[in-house]
């Protein structure tokens, strides 16, 4: 622990201007995207609460803002929080559960056990605390959009809290809301964007909670870095291969069917598409596999099942510029101009440019140049 030097601190103005207020605490709440993490407990069997706690009192430690404490007239910057998160027990109450953070995720996984067992039989609430804390508490059976926390003013309480909420499914994604309570003399709304950053990198990485990776994803990404490269033939040969070792992996499928679709091969592309939907390819390969099968349905011909799978797609992925796009297409094939034209003039008149449009520009060029023709 160390003791700020106010008087050379760069925020000495801002601190001295929030500390006088009479409510100094500001609250961010925003959705975070826990998909690969929900799946991993799922998969294995963990608790989510756990190794959500994990994620975010590690990538909170890693914002000095959140590390300030308030102590009369003095701030100091500890070197290590801790959580301070509630416990559920008999009676609709709960108690609180103190636990010392550490890096190693299976030693801190072990202390969070042992300490909420024994939380289970002692009663904490109202005990004297340190202020190397946070404060964390779980509210599962509400996805709010906003909450506030209790704050002992008289004490210059400037630990943050941190409280998330009920899974909402989003379309193929697991969303959560997290929301952020602290002392504007210490913090800042950039510091808490650092922290929303920070965590849903570690939601996407999960890099120190040893997801094993399996051969077939070290394959798949050496397919994936030769489609890029425009080795197309050798990139199919390898996820051909890969999938004759695992055969209902969705992920492969997919990228194969890109190759084949890459390489003229559109009939060949089909059932790889459908097999990788089938088997529950997710996210953003979902989406772009949508794309990539709609408008080989519509090159081969197939217009009515065209136009089924972008209407399903785009109930998932309502946003996305380009199933609209390859619909509008559709829909002109299938002598549906007047709704074609008024799906193209609405994507026109948006305000804001449309990524996936943009990524397919080529693609929706060339269509728009052969809209009749068909490619066997």
């Amino acid at each position: 622990m160390r003791q700020i030097d106010i008087d050379t601190w760069p925020r000495k103005k801002h601190y001295e201007f929030f500390k006088a207020f009479a409510a100094p605490h500001f609250n961010v709440t925003a959705t975070l995207d826990v998909t690969k993490l929900h799946t991993h407990a799922k998969t294995t069997g963990q608790s989510f609460f756990k190794l959500f706690l994990y994620g975010v009192v590690k990538t909170a430690n890693t914002i000095p803002e959140f590390r300030y404490r308030m102590r009369g007239e003095t701030v100091v910057e500890h070197d290590v929080v801790h959580p301070s998160f509630t416990v559920m027990m008999d009676g609709d109450v709960f108690n609180f559960c103190t636990v010392s953070f550490k890096e190693s995720f299976p030693a801190f996984m072990e202390t969070v056990a042992a300490r909420m067992e024994e939380a289970k039989r002692n009663v904490y609430v109202g005990d004297e605390e340190s202020d190397d804390l946070l404060f964390i508490t779980s509210v599962p059976w509400v996805s709010f959009t906003s909450i506030s926390h209790p704050i002992n003013d008289e004490k210059h309480d400037s630990v943050p809290r941190i409280a998330w909420g009920k899974f909402t499914a989003t379309g193929d994604r697991m969303m959560i809301p997290l929301s952020v309570q602290a002392h504007h003399a210490l913090v800042d709304g950039v510091h808490v964007g650092r922290f929303y950053e920070a965590l849903q990198t570690w939601l996407d990485e999960l890099s120190d909670l040893q997801v094993p990776v399996r051969t077939e994803e070290k394959g798949l990404d050496e397919a994936i870095r030769l489609r890029e490269n425009g080795e197309l033939e050798r990139a199919k040969q390898l996820l051909l291969m890969l999938l004759r070792q695992d055969e209902k992996n969705p992920r492969l499928h997919a990228h194969c069917a890109w190759c084949y679709d890459a390489l003229g091969e559109e009939r060949q592309a089909v059932p790889h598409y459908e097999r990788a939907i089938r088997l529950g390819l997710a996210g953003d390969e979902l989406r772009e596999t949508y794309i990539g099968l709609g408008s080989t349905y519509r090159a081969l011909g197939r217009y009515e099942d065209a136009e089924e799978l972008f209407t399903k797609a785009i109930e998932q992925f309502p946003d996305i510029g380009a199933l609209k796009a390859f619909q509008a297409m559709t829909r002109y094939n299938l002598g549906r101009h007047s709704e074609a034209t008024g799906t193209l003039l609405e994507l026109l008149a948006s305000p804001n440019p449309d990524d996936s449009i943009k990524r397919y520009r080529r693609a929706i060029a060339f269509y728009a140049r052969n809209l009749n023709e068909t490619y066997d």
